[in-house]
């Protein structure tokens, strides 16, 4: 699979999630943990010959992709509890974001340790960031 193929699936797969969530509300909050993963799944594995820091960076960018779009587009966002819900999905789908970039990072040896622990740490000061920013929005 090529890299333009690979991230566009990706795309794909965060634009038709905003679609559901909002002409089928809550269906895309409630999907929001399997799109996360079937997007890091893509850009991990599906990717050839990208630096792990810059695999950090297009993870966490589908990641804002979907999180803020659902949060602007989906039902379920106009009072506190459904912001609640929003966000109890995304740290679900969380988990396995981050564990499937750990062992991507981590079984990919073409770079040195530091620059794999550095593409982690960037990746989870970009989602503690990205909380700060747009957790009430």
């Amino acid at each position: 699979m090529s890299n333009k193929t690979a991230l566009g699936l990706a795309m794909l797969t965060v634009i038709i999630n905003v679609f559901i969530g909002h002409f089928f509300a809550p269906n895309g909050i409630l999907l929001t943990p399997l799109v996360l993963t079937i997007t890091t799944s893509l850009v991990c594995y599906g990717t050839k010959n990208i630096k792990h820091l810059f695999i950090s960076f297009l993870t966490y960018l589908f990641v804002a992709i979907n999180d803020v779009s659902i949060k602007l587009f989906s039902g379920g966002n106009h009072d506190s509890e459904g912001l609640a819900l929003i966000n109890m999905f995304l740290l679900i789908g969380l988990a396995p974001t981050f564990s499937i970039l750990w062992i991507s990072i981590l079984t990919k040896k073409v770079e040195k340790i530091k620059q794999q622990i550095t593409a982690l740490i960037a990746f989870i000061v970009l989602i503690t960031i990205h909380f700060i920013l747009f957790k009430n929005l």
